[in-house]
């Protein structure tokens, strides 16, 4: 299960708070927007350009513009994403 609520997208930047069920896997995912993911919630491993990390509530993950990564949530999470520039393809969505 993935729910996406896009809270704020103002400027050049947007936040989007994101609640994933446990043991949810995503998709390789690469965007023009750099993206930094606040742990608020849970646990989940991050997947960057190959390099996997464990996160828990109150770790950040910086994704740089372009730089292919994964999710995958070892605890139902919620995570907020802040994106720079705008993902227009989540207003779209």
């Amino acid at each position: 299960m993935v729910k996406r609520e896009v809270l704020s997208s103002e400027g050049s930047m947007m936040l989007v708070k994101v609640e994933l069920a446990e043991g949810f896997v995503g998709d390789i995912d690469q965007h023009p927007e750099e993206q930094l993911s606040f742990i608020e919630k849970g646990q989940v491993e991050f997947e960057v350009d190959g390099e996997k990390r464990i996160l828990n509530v109150g770790d950040t993950q910086y994704i740089p513009s372009s730089v292919q990564h994964r999710v995958k949530v070892i605890e139902e999470c919620v995570i907020l994403d802040m994106f720079t520039p705008v993902r227009k393809d989540l207003l779209e969505g």
